[in-house]
């Protein structure tokens, strides 16, 4: 009779193998089963992690992008921003340098530095 053990030596010595019966048959299939579950489960688990944090990420933009468009144009004019820019400024598009506060240090800065642009729940 044909079993899992003795699958391999059977095969190595050429001898002649009785077909299987349905019990063996549904039984290697639910272990088959049980491996392929076990190779998906942490795959599946990764996805839905990767899932959840793209979604996390898109409603943090979605909400900047609300709290910069309930500004008025001065106050977008202040930080440098048109309407236009908002949802380039808000996934990272947009960058402006930063201006020195007074002569002394604008004559420090050998490279102007640029700044990018984040929410105010970000920083």
């Amino acid at each position: 009779m044909f079993t899992a053990r003795n699958e391999t030596a059977a095969y190595a010595y050429g001898a002649r193998i009785a077909p299987l019966s349905t019990v063996e048959v549904e039984a290697e299939a639910r272990r088959l089963r049980a491996v392929a579950v076990a190779q998906l489960a942490p795959k599946a688990l990764q996805g839905l992690k990767t899932l959840v944090a793209k979604l996390n990420a898109w409603r943090a933009q979605r909400a900047a992008m609300e709290e910069l468009y309930g500004l008025d144009d001065a106050m977008l004019r202040d930080i440098g921003l048109s309407r236009s820019q908002i949802p380039a400024a808000v996934t990272g598009g947009v960058s402006r340098p930063v201006l020195a506060s007074n002569e002394n240090a604008a004559a420090e800065q050998s490279v102007a530095q640029v700044v990018r642009l984040v929410p105010r729940h970000a920083a």
